[in-house]
């Protein structure tokens, strides 16, 4: 099944090829979360705190395999739109060869060096052990991540969001199951968990391929379609690269927090770890908007339908601000349940400190909504050089935070309390940063389109009085 998002109400359109997102996405922090609180509960609570001192690193370097996915995805929907299905099937095919030239790479790199990256981090000693076994898994099966996020990338391209979400779906039942059978009946310890969260990625891509297999013909390629093509390549790689690093340098800058909160010590990892868990399932609608709006503009640019570019942007804007009202009515009273839930057993001033967190961040997650909405179209259209910037911008707000916190509590000028809570400004913070850095370039994009858009009506306009002549 495809969409062409190029016809239709373009709000109907976005809204409704983001509900599978969102589902999907929501499923992918169960899919996260699940390691967490199965090892917290089925171990202890140095096993949960182990687990959550990574999550800086998986970001780093799972995040990267994914965005780097979707922006050769981008391309493929470019073509799509365009109505090309050779280019189509080129882009996925060179797309396959550079994913996985890439991720061999950053997978053996990581995994080489992942202990050295934990005792740089400050990781404490009481969990670093068990933050290893737990990471170097996930290192070592990146090549498994790419498969999965190139594969169901290439067939959101196409406008088809739900068959992606079935996959995951059952990779996340598959991944607890796992969980439970090498943690609670192999007696494995956290890297039980790590093993169980590739082996359903693993799955996930398998299932992909099948689909693709028997029902996905424009996604069929030969080898010819493998041939270099210096411009395609070069197109890849420019929407790609950038895409990945800049998810690199934004978990450059939560790396920069992880090394402060692990030197405050393991009680305010836990708190910072479930704190960000929980503010993660309430940005999802906003990110999954973003996804879907990236492929809709996409689409629409291959199309050279500029207006419903701008249309689309402003409306999904709208629709992640009102999300942010909502999320912060019902995360303001039941925050602390969610918490309790998350982390299982643990002292009521780490839930306290993980509250805190959580709702700092919804509340600004206002900043957020614009930021992605802005940045999913700038990069779909292949205006990366601003949304690269931001990401630096964003690095740069982050590390100034949180060394500036580092500064005070090593010269005693504040508690390590009042230092968290310093900390839990340092994501929004990022956030208004990058969007400062990225709005003029967007305002621009926006009334090139209009005006695009104008002279392509009346074109229209003087083509339909000659003809009536």
């Amino acid at each position: 099944m495809t969409t062409d998002l190029t016809k239709g109400p373009a709000l109907k359109q976005i809204f409704f090829f983001s509900v599978p997102f969102l589902i999907g996405n929501l499923f992918q922090q169960f899919y996260n979360v699940a390691d967490m609180v199965i090892v917290g509960r089925t171990l202890d609570a140095s096993a949960y705190a182990a687990v959550g001192a990574t999550g800086s690193l998986v970001w780093f370097a799972s995040g990267a395999i994914q965005s780097l996915t979707t922006g050769f995805s981008t391309i493929a929907a470019r073509h799509f739109g365009a109505q090309d299905e050779e280019g189509v099937k080129k882009a996925f095919a060179l797309s396959i060869k550079l994913s996985a030239l890439i991720s061999v790479a950053v997978s053996l790199l990581c995994a080489l060096f992942a202990r050295q990256i934990l005792e740089l981090l400050r990781t404490p000693d009481d969990i670093i052990d068990r933050s290893y076994r737990y990471i170097v898994w996930i290192f070592a099966g990146l090549v498994a991540t790419a498969l999965f996020n190139l594969l169901s990338n290439m067939i959101r391209a196409l406008g088809d969001s739900r068959t992606p979400l079935y996959f995951l779906v059952i990779a996340c039942v598959v991944n607890i199951i796992l969980d439970y059978v090498f943690i609670a009946v192999l007696h494995m310890d956290t890297d039980g968990a790590g093993l169980a969260t590739v082996l359903a990625q693993l799955i996930s891509g398998l299932m992909c391929i099948v689909y693709i297999m028997k029902k996905q013909p424009r996604l069929h390629v030969r080898l010819c379609h493998f041939r270099r093509d210096k411009e395609l390549t070069a197109s890849l790689l420019q929407v790609g690269l950038p895409m990945a690093f800049l998810n690199m340098v934004l978990s450059v800058g939560a790396i920069f927090m992880q090394f402060v909160t692990n030197g405050l010590g393991t009680l305010y990892v836990a708190a910072q770890t479930t704190g960000t868990k929980i503010e993660n399932f309430v940005t999802q609608p906003i990110l999954s908007f973003g996804s879907s709006v990236a492929v809709f503009a996409a689409q629409n640019y291959g199309a050279k339908k500029y207006d419903r570019v701008v249309e689309g942007g402003r409306k999904t804007v709208l629709i992640c601000l009102a999300w942010c009202v909502i999320a912060f009515l019902i995360m303001l009273p039941c925050g602390k349940y969610f918490v309790s839930w998350l982390a299982g057993d643990v002292t009521q001033q780490m839930v306290d400190n993980a509250y805190l967190y959580m709702i700092i961040g919804t509340a600004l997650s206002f900043i957020l909504s614009p930021l992605v909405i802005y940045k999913s179209i700038l990069q779909s259209v292949g205006r990366t050089f601003w949304t690269m910037a931001s990401g630096f911008t964003e690095i740069v707000a982050r590390a100034s935070v949180s060394l500036a916190v580092l500064a005070l509590i090593e010269r005693s000028a504040v508690s390590e309390a009042s230092g968290f809570f310093m900390m839990c400004f340092a994501s929004p913070a990022a956030w208004l940063v990058g969007l400062l850095t990225i709005w003029l370039d967007y305002i621009l994009l926006a009334r090139r389109f209009r005006r695009l858009g104008r002279e392509q009506r009346e074109e229209c306009k003087n083509g339909e009085k000659g003809e009536s002549i």
